[in-house]
């Protein structure tokens, strides 16, 4: 064991005495840092753009699926008027009408504007285009008025009260 501890002794000693020629001696490596700084920016940029695409996405699928609900009008009026033929038939109740000069005029409480599919609370009552109100028709629904179609072709615009 001696033998090894001394082999070992002057193997070192060699080594002290004999430096490598010509070449300073080679310092530690540091480890270089790391910065990752940029990495919240880009989840954050990621995170924005994929809300945009599902948002856009979902606004896109709401309207062709609104388009595609959306009544045709020529069929609903021509289905409406065949039906306005049936209830308008003589009934017996012995009782006559009452004119419809009368009747309180409808105040209209709200519109909601949709281009693709508007509607609007008239006393109390949701209605859309093509929806029945007594003897009138919703004919259109803008911003801030209604027209409804009347008996015998006529008429009416309510107004939005403000």
């Amino acid at each position: 064991m001696s033998l090894i501890n001394d082999a070992l002794k002057r193997a070192r000693e060699s080594q002290q005495k004999n430096p490598p020629h010509g070449a300073a001696p080679l310092s530690p490596v540091e480890p270089k840092e790391r910065n990752f700084n940029w990495i919240l920016p880009v989840l954050v940029i990621l995170l924005i753009v994929a809300a945009c695409f599902f948002i856009g996405l979902s606004l896109a699928r709401r309207t062709v699926a609104n388009i595609a609900d959306t009544p045709d009008v020529l069929a609903t009026q021509q289905v409406e008027s065949a039906s306005v033929t049936l209830l308008k038939a003589p009934t017996n109740t012995g009782a006559p009408a009452p004119p419809a000069a009368d009747a309180p005029p409808m105040k209209v409480q709200g519109i909601m504007y949709d281009p693709v599919r508007p509607w609007a609370i008239v006393d109390g009552n949701t209605v859309y285009v093509g929806d029945r109100m007594g003897d009138f028709r919703v004919k259109e629904i803008s911003k801030n008025t209604i027209t409804l179609a009347g008996p015998g072709g006529t008429n009416e615009i309510l107004r939005l009260s403000q």
